[in-house]
Protein backbone atom coordinates (compact mmCIF):
# COMPACT_ATOMS: atom_id res chain seq x y z
CA UNK A 1 0.00 0.00 0.00
CA UNK A 2 1.29 3.49 -0.43
CA UNK A 3 -0.60 7.12 -0.07
CA UNK A 4 -0.29 9.51 -2.64
CA UNK A 5 -2.77 12.53 -2.52
CA UNK A 6 -3.63 11.48 1.19
CA UNK A 7 -5.32 8.49 -0.25
CA UNK A 8 -4.07 4.98 0.71
CA UNK A 9 -3.96 2.82 -3.10
CA UNK A 10 -3.09 -0.51 -3.72
CA UNK A 11 -0.12 -1.53 -5.32
CA UNK A 12 0.93 -2.02 -8.94
CA UNK A 13 -2.11 -3.00 -11.92
CA UNK A 14 -0.92 -4.11 -15.50
CA UNK A 15 -3.65 -3.48 -18.67
CA UNK A 16 -3.51 -6.01 -21.27
CA UNK A 17 -5.48 -7.53 -24.31
CA UNK A 18 -6.40 -10.71 -23.79
CA UNK A 19 -5.43 -13.39 -26.73
CA UNK A 20 -5.76 -16.82 -26.34
CA UNK A 21 -1.97 -18.61 -26.09
CA UNK A 22 -0.65 -15.65 -24.50
CA UNK A 23 -2.13 -16.64 -20.44
CA UNK A 24 1.38 -17.51 -19.62
CA UNK A 25 2.85 -14.72 -20.68
CA UNK A 26 0.13 -12.54 -19.11
CA UNK A 27 1.36 -14.13 -15.64
CA UNK A 28 4.98 -14.23 -16.54
CA UNK A 29 4.80 -10.32 -16.80
CA UNK A 30 2.55 -9.95 -13.73
CA UNK A 31 4.65 -11.57 -11.72
CA UNK A 32 7.56 -9.81 -13.21
CA UNK A 33 6.18 -6.12 -12.52
CA UNK A 34 4.97 -7.11 -8.76
CA UNK A 35 1.33 -6.52 -10.32
CA UNK A 36 -1.72 -7.20 -8.30
CA UNK A 37 -4.32 -7.18 -10.32
CA UNK A 38 -4.33 -7.96 -14.04
CA UNK A 39 -7.08 -5.90 -16.18
CA UNK A 40 -8.22 -7.66 -19.51
CA UNK A 41 -9.51 -6.33 -22.29
CA UNK A 42 -12.12 -8.40 -24.33
CA UNK A 43 -15.19 -8.22 -25.39
CA UNK A 44 -14.99 -12.24 -23.96
CA UNK A 45 -15.25 -13.45 -20.76
CA UNK A 46 -11.81 -14.96 -21.02
CA UNK A 47 -10.78 -17.81 -18.59
CA UNK A 48 -9.14 -16.05 -15.87
CA UNK A 49 -8.59 -19.76 -13.72
CA UNK A 50 -4.38 -19.07 -14.27
CA UNK A 51 -4.51 -15.56 -13.05
CA UNK A 52 -6.64 -16.22 -10.19
CA UNK A 53 -4.28 -19.52 -9.09
CA UNK A 54 -1.53 -17.09 -8.44
CA UNK A 55 -3.31 -14.83 -6.58
CA UNK A 56 -3.98 -11.90 -9.19
CA UNK A 57 -7.19 -9.86 -8.91
CA UNK A 58 -8.54 -10.10 -12.40
CA UNK A 59 -10.79 -7.49 -13.95
CA UNK A 60 -12.40 -7.81 -17.65
CA UNK A 61 -12.94 -4.44 -19.49
CA UNK A 62 -14.49 -4.96 -23.37
CA UNK A 63 -14.23 -2.56 -25.44
CA UNK A 64 -14.67 -2.28 -29.18
CA UNK A 65 -11.95 -2.90 -32.12
CA UNK A 66 -13.73 -1.85 -34.60
CA UNK A 67 -12.54 1.93 -34.64
CA UNK A 68 -9.38 2.90 -33.59
CA UNK A 69 -10.20 6.44 -32.16
CA UNK A 70 -12.96 4.24 -29.76
CA UNK A 71 -10.07 2.12 -28.85
CA UNK A 72 -8.10 5.15 -27.65
CA UNK A 73 -11.00 6.64 -25.86
CA UNK A 74 -12.12 3.31 -23.91
CA UNK A 75 -8.90 2.38 -22.66
CA UNK A 76 -7.99 6.14 -21.78
CA UNK A 77 -11.04 5.40 -19.54
CA UNK A 78 -9.58 2.00 -18.40
CA UNK A 79 -6.41 3.51 -17.48
CA UNK A 80 -7.71 6.53 -15.70
CA UNK A 81 -9.72 4.09 -13.50
CA UNK A 82 -6.79 2.42 -12.73
CA UNK A 83 -5.25 5.05 -11.40
CA UNK A 84 -7.29 5.81 -8.89
CA UNK A 85 -6.84 2.35 -7.15
CA UNK A 86 -3.62 1.65 -8.09
CA UNK A 87 -0.35 3.52 -7.73
CA UNK A 88 2.01 1.93 -10.69
CA UNK A 89 0.46 1.24 -14.00
CA UNK A 90 1.53 -0.77 -16.57
CA UNK A 91 0.20 -1.58 -20.38
CA UNK A 92 1.34 -5.10 -21.92
CA UNK A 93 1.05 -4.67 -25.70
CA UNK A 94 0.54 -8.27 -27.23
CA UNK A 95 0.70 -9.76 -30.70
CA UNK A 96 -3.23 -9.22 -31.51
CA UNK A 97 -5.45 -6.99 -33.46
CA UNK A 98 -3.42 -4.30 -34.54
CA UNK A 99 -5.87 -1.54 -33.98
CA UNK A 100 -5.95 -2.65 -30.11
CA UNK A 101 -2.26 -2.39 -30.17
CA UNK A 102 -1.80 0.88 -31.60
CA UNK A 103 -4.96 1.79 -29.63
CA UNK A 104 -3.10 0.64 -26.26
CA UNK A 105 -0.01 2.32 -27.33
CA UNK A 106 -1.57 5.76 -28.34
CA UNK A 107 -3.81 5.79 -24.93
CA UNK A 108 -0.59 4.50 -23.15
CA UNK A 109 1.77 7.49 -24.18
CA UNK A 110 -0.95 10.04 -23.56
CA UNK A 111 -1.82 8.44 -20.05
CA UNK A 112 2.36 8.73 -19.30
CA UNK A 113 2.35 5.30 -18.31
CA UNK A 114 4.58 2.15 -18.78
CA UNK A 115 4.10 0.22 -21.69
CA UNK A 116 5.87 -3.22 -22.17
CA UNK A 117 6.22 -5.96 -25.09
CA UNK A 118 7.39 -9.15 -25.09
CA UNK A 119 11.04 -10.35 -27.02
CA UNK A 120 10.87 -13.54 -28.44
CA UNK A 121 12.61 -14.72 -25.10
CA UNK A 122 10.58 -12.70 -22.24
CA UNK A 123 12.31 -15.10 -20.07
CA UNK A 124 15.52 -13.12 -19.61
CA UNK A 125 14.09 -9.64 -21.39
CA UNK A 126 11.32 -7.12 -21.93
CA UNK A 127 11.27 -3.99 -23.88
CA UNK A 128 10.20 -0.84 -22.80
CA UNK A 129 9.00 1.20 -25.35
CA UNK A 130 8.80 4.94 -26.44
CA UNK A 131 6.67 7.82 -25.85
CA UNK A 132 5.12 9.65 -28.83
CA UNK A 133 6.55 13.48 -28.83
CA UNK A 134 2.74 14.48 -27.82
CA UNK A 135 2.91 13.60 -24.57
CA UNK A 136 4.63 16.56 -24.18
CA UNK A 137 1.66 18.77 -24.08
CA UNK A 138 1.39 20.32 -21.15
CA UNK A 139 -2.12 20.29 -19.10
CA UNK A 140 -3.06 23.67 -20.60
CA UNK A 141 -2.14 22.78 -23.73
CA UNK A 142 -4.11 19.99 -23.62
CA UNK A 143 -7.32 21.41 -22.02
CA UNK A 144 -7.11 24.05 -25.24
CA UNK A 145 -7.41 20.79 -27.38
CA UNK A 146 -9.94 19.39 -26.08
CA UNK A 147 -12.03 22.92 -25.92
CA UNK A 148 -11.25 23.00 -29.76
CA UNK A 149 -12.47 19.38 -30.22
CA UNK A 150 -15.65 19.57 -28.53
CA UNK A 151 -16.59 22.89 -30.76
CA UNK A 152 -15.99 21.67 -34.05
CA UNK A 153 -14.06 25.08 -35.02
CA UNK A 154 -13.98 27.92 -33.28
CA UNK A 155 -11.64 31.30 -33.12
CA UNK A 156 -9.49 32.44 -30.82
CA UNK A 157 -11.58 35.31 -29.48
CA UNK A 158 -14.81 32.59 -28.79
CA UNK A 159 -12.02 29.79 -27.43
CA UNK A 160 -10.78 32.98 -25.10
CA UNK A 161 -14.86 33.31 -23.97
CA UNK A 162 -14.84 29.58 -23.07
CA UNK A 163 -11.91 29.53 -20.94
CA UNK A 164 -12.68 32.45 -19.18
CA UNK A 165 -16.40 31.22 -18.30
CA UNK A 166 -14.77 27.97 -16.92
CA UNK A 167 -12.55 30.34 -14.81
CA UNK A 168 -9.50 29.19 -16.45
CA UNK A 169 -7.92 32.18 -17.35
CA UNK A 170 -4.66 31.95 -14.95
CA UNK A 171 -3.24 29.10 -17.16
CA UNK A 172 -2.84 32.20 -19.52
CA UNK A 173 -0.85 34.05 -17.69
CA UNK A 174 3.02 34.58 -17.65
CA UNK A 175 5.02 33.13 -14.93
CA UNK A 176 6.35 35.98 -14.36
CA UNK A 177 2.89 38.32 -14.63
CA UNK A 178 0.12 39.00 -12.10
CA UNK A 179 -3.03 36.69 -12.18
CA UNK A 180 -4.65 40.20 -13.19
CA UNK A 181 -2.98 39.93 -17.11
CA UNK A 182 -4.50 42.37 -19.28
CA UNK A 183 -7.19 40.96 -22.00
CA UNK A 184 -4.57 41.61 -24.64
CA UNK A 185 -1.88 39.47 -23.04
CA UNK A 186 -3.52 36.53 -22.16
CA UNK A 187 -4.91 36.28 -25.95
CA UNK A 188 -1.11 36.25 -26.83
CA UNK A 189 -0.65 33.68 -24.51
CA UNK A 190 -3.76 32.06 -25.83
CA UNK A 191 -2.15 32.42 -29.45
CA UNK A 192 1.50 30.61 -28.38
CA UNK A 193 -1.01 27.55 -26.93
CA UNK A 194 -2.43 27.22 -30.49
CA UNK A 195 0.61 27.87 -32.15
CA UNK A 196 1.99 24.89 -30.37
CA UNK A 197 -0.76 22.56 -31.45
CA UNK A 198 -0.14 23.49 -34.99
CA UNK A 199 3.24 22.32 -34.76
CA UNK A 200 2.78 19.26 -32.95
CA UNK A 201 0.27 18.26 -36.10
CA UNK A 202 -2.75 18.19 -33.35
CA UNK A 203 -4.58 21.03 -34.20
CA UNK A 204 -5.04 23.19 -37.67
CA UNK A 205 -6.25 26.31 -38.32
CA UNK A 206 -8.25 27.65 -41.97
CA UNK A 207 -9.65 31.39 -42.84
CA UNK A 208 -12.84 31.97 -42.20
CA UNK A 209 -13.87 35.83 -43.26
CA UNK A 210 -11.96 38.34 -40.67
CA UNK A 211 -10.84 35.33 -38.27
CA UNK A 212 -8.70 32.29 -38.44
CA UNK A 213 -10.53 28.90 -37.07
CA UNK A 214 -9.15 26.09 -35.24
CA UNK A 215 -10.36 22.49 -35.07
CA UNK A 216 -8.57 19.30 -34.19
CA UNK A 217 -6.38 17.50 -36.77
CA UNK A 218 -7.63 13.62 -37.08
CA UNK A 219 -4.54 12.70 -35.04
CA UNK A 220 -5.87 14.90 -32.43
CA UNK A 221 -9.02 13.69 -32.82
CA UNK A 222 -8.21 9.71 -32.50
CA UNK A 223 -6.15 10.98 -29.11
CA UNK A 224 -8.73 13.39 -27.39
CA UNK A 225 -11.95 12.56 -28.24
CA UNK A 226 -13.87 11.85 -25.15
CA UNK A 227 -17.36 11.60 -26.83
CA UNK A 228 -17.13 7.50 -26.90
CA UNK A 229 -15.66 7.09 -23.98
CA UNK A 230 -16.93 3.40 -22.58
CA UNK A 231 -17.79 3.23 -19.11
CA UNK A 232 -18.86 -0.63 -18.78
CA UNK A 233 -16.74 -3.51 -16.82
CA UNK A 234 -17.40 -6.83 -15.92
CA UNK A 235 -15.63 -8.07 -12.55
CA UNK A 236 -14.41 -11.45 -13.12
Amino acid sequence: MSEHGGLNKNGACMITYSVEGHKKTVVKYAIRLEAIKVVLLNQEKPSADLLNSFGLITEVRPISTKDISLVVSSILNVISDAKNDHDDISVLLLPSNPIVVIGMYIAACVEKVKIFMPTPDFETEYLTLPFFPFVNLNENERFVLTKIGENGEINKKNLFKIIKKEGRCDMLCSRNSAPTSNEESLLKNLQRILNRLDETGLASKRRGGRYFLWSSTSFGKLVFDQKKLLKTSVQI
